[in-house]
């Protein structure tokens, strides 16, 4: 094996284990997952056109092959990570992790987790087998190609490849800058879904993996070929790059294709031109690894970060690293190698033998698994997502943009709650005492004209959909005179912490800053007084860094829990939402502003739980029983 794809290998695990640390310090880590795709197509195809070069190419011996790789490792990791999950899931993240299993069990993650969570959104962190969805890709692509060069011809080989990478990437880059409401179904999948399914599907992906594809072919036809080695370096530091600064807030975008090349700089030319050092043989032994390490590593943090309810102390993020490379290590010692070397007498007899007791050890906690109930420790429904007047109001308009019938409450629309999730979750408590009400919501869309978050986590495309929504909410407003008063309520975080951020605007993307935020929302409070109507707007809930509402679930039900307690201290309460009580208090010279924390907090303490009601349902929303219980005898109108 060449030891600069085993460095590459290394270095890729490397910034993908710091990146899911959450310990900040590699902005873009998650693109060791491109380095990985490119490996892989290198490798897969360099065997396949061997083999039909030789003329000994055989389907069995080769998924035999890969399933000696890749499963034993895979199971093992399944199988512990199974049993550490009837200890620290709770009863309703047992069945998204059944979801995940199959998916994991049947190479099918990739489609599976899409439509459960997005990769880039806070709930992802819980999920123990986010990071398969990679391996369901990779398996996909090895059941497809060695198919296709099989009955292709050889001299169309290099041409094929060629003409569906091209497709590949032009259909990825289309799904994740698409903006045409009125593209076909396929197409509107991820312009609806912030460009989850370009990220995870195959066929939005496999132009990375047929980039290695590219680079073997020209290793075994153009082996005369040769790359300085000062390019070589030059390709190391742009990945270097790559992974630690943002270029662009969308992805797959601009840093894959770097990373990508870079790669294929590094494959070309099997020549060595790495120097020999310890950091450098370290780095080629933890590639050695790193299929284990990736496969063990997420689970961990993720088991962390559920037991911690979301705030991971520092300490224990770094020895989860340590953790990882250790547990990595032995798996590929004791699982991976032995079945890769084929140990045994018989090797397919003991394989198979394997694979029926891991199965049947598997069969344990699954069937474990599948006994619990979803409403059997009786918090499922506390943990369903507040959406106010349904889902359907996440995104109040239709695609003509009018709004949706589902929105309005009430008859004749006298007031208006209008913001993101932070509005959304205030609507069960309000509909009690205020008749009229309408609903104008959108996820991480605050109320504020002009302007639109546009960060890693929301790209420049959804940003321009959130200025559309937010001009379709003023034009709805000044068509209805009936209305009279106008709830806002926002994320502040969403427009104000995010590193990188920009604001999109109708001209273009500006540079974030407090300065036009505040002169942004001050604008839109004015905008709504001068016709005559009342703006009223609600703070944040009381946090403090950790999900109060995944807390109580696991301080009063079976899962483990490693805090000590789920009290949020007011001081750091205050100390967390710092700047958004700054805004507030400046705003409130113009506007009414409702303080929750006066409803839940003293001196000392802020409630979560009131009445043997879960005020929370996660870290920053109130559950729609805590939302009434908050908020039931608030009438708008006499405030």
């Amino acid at each position: 094996m060449r030891r600069d794809i085993q460095i590459l290998r290394g270095i890729a695990v490397l910034v993908v284990v710091l990146y899911h640390s959450n310990l900040g310090l590699l902005a873009q880590g998650y693109l060791g997952v491109d380095i990985f795709f490119v490996l892989s197509g290198f490798l897969i195809t360099t065997i396949i056109l061997k083999g039909l070069e030789n003329n000994n190419f055989l389907f069995s011996e080769f998924y035999l092959r890969r399933a000696k790789r890749l499963l034993p490792a895979l199971y093992s990791t399944l199988f512990f990570t199974t049993l550490l999950s009837l200890i620290v899931l709770t009863n309703h993240q047992w069945l998204e992790y059944l979801e995940q299993l199959k998916g994991a069990l049947t190479f099918t993650a990739n489609m599976v987790l899409p439509s459960q969570t997005g990769y880039f959104e806070s709930a992802s962190e819980g999920k123990p087998l986010l990071h398969i969805w990679s391996l369901s890709l990779e398996e996909q692509y090895y059941f497809l190609l060695p198919i296709s060069l099989y009955f292709l011809p050889k001299k169309f080989r290099l041409i094929t490849i060629l003409f569906f990478t091209l497709i590949s990437l032009v259909w990825c880059f289309s799904w994740v800058y698409s903006q045409n409401q009125n593209a076909p179904f396929l197409w509107r999948i991820a312009d609806s879904s912030k460009s989850e399914w370009a990220f995870y599907l195959l066929f939005t992906r496999a132009w990375e993996l047929l980039a290695g594809s590219i680079c073997a072919w020209v290793m075994l036809n153009k082996s005369q070929v040769n790359t300085p080695k000062s390019l070589k370096f030059l390709a190391l530091i742009f990945i270097s790059i790559g992974c630690t600064i943002n270029i662009n807030n969308e992805h797959p975008s601009i840093e894959s294709v770097i990373i990508v090349l870079s790669t294929m700089v590094i494959l070309i030319d099997n020549r060595e031109w790495l120097p020999k050092s310890p950091i450098i043989r370290l780095i080629e032994k933890v590639g050695d690894w790193s299929y284990s390490i990736y496969l063990v590593h997420w689970p961990l943090f993720a088991f962390a970060y559920l037991s911690y309810a979301g705030d991971v102390p520092v300490n224990v993020k770094v020895t989860l690293i340590g953790l990882s490379l250790v547990l990595g290590y032995l798996q590929f010692r004791y699982v991976e190698t032995p079945f890769r070397e084929g140990r045994f007498k018989n090797q397919f007899s003991s394989w198979k033998a394997t694979i029926s007791a891991t199965l049947a050890l598997l069969a344990i906690p699954i069937a474990a698994a599948y006994s619990v109930s979803d409403t059997e420790d009786g918090f499922s429904h506390i943990r369903r997502v507040n959406h106010g007047l349904g889902k359907e109001c996440d995104g109040s308009f239709d695609d003509n943009n009018r709004l949706k019938g589902a929105c309005i409450s009430g008859g004749t629309p006298k007031i208006v709650v209008w913001g993101d999730s932070y509005a959304m979750h205030l609507v069960p408590g309000l509909l009690i005492k205020n008749k009229g009400l309408t609903q104008i919501t959108k996820s991480a869309c605050g109320p504020i004209m002009g302007i639109a978050p546009n960060s890693a986590r929301y790209g420049s495309i959804w940003a321009k959909k959130c200025l559309q929504f937010n001009a379709n909410a003023m034009d709805y407003i000044d068509k209805h005179p009936s209305i009279t008063h106008v709830v806002l309520s926002l994320k502040f975080s969403n427009y104000l912490e995010f590193k990188g951020l920009d604001y999109m605007t109708d001209q273009g993307a500006i540079d974030g800053s407090h300065e036009v935020f505040i002169i942004k929302f001050k604008n839109t409070v004015i905008a709504l007084k001068q016709k005559g109507i009342t703006p009223i707007i609600f703070s944040p809930l009381p946090k403090s860094g950790f999900d109060a509402g995944e807390c109580l679930v696991r301080q009063l039900g079976p899962a483990l829990l490693l805090r000590e307690n789920c009290e949020i201290k007011y001081d750091k309460s205050e100390k967390h939402q710092e700047i958004a009580n700054s805004i507030l208090e400046d705003i409130e010279e113009i506007s009414r502003v409702v303080w929750l924390k006066e409803y839940l907090c003293n001196d000392e303490i802020c409630q979560i739980y009131v009445n043997n009601t879960f005020i929370y349902r996660d870290d920053e929303h109130l559950s729609i029983d805590g939302s009434i219980q908050l908020l039931k005898n608030m009438d708008i109108t006499n405030l």
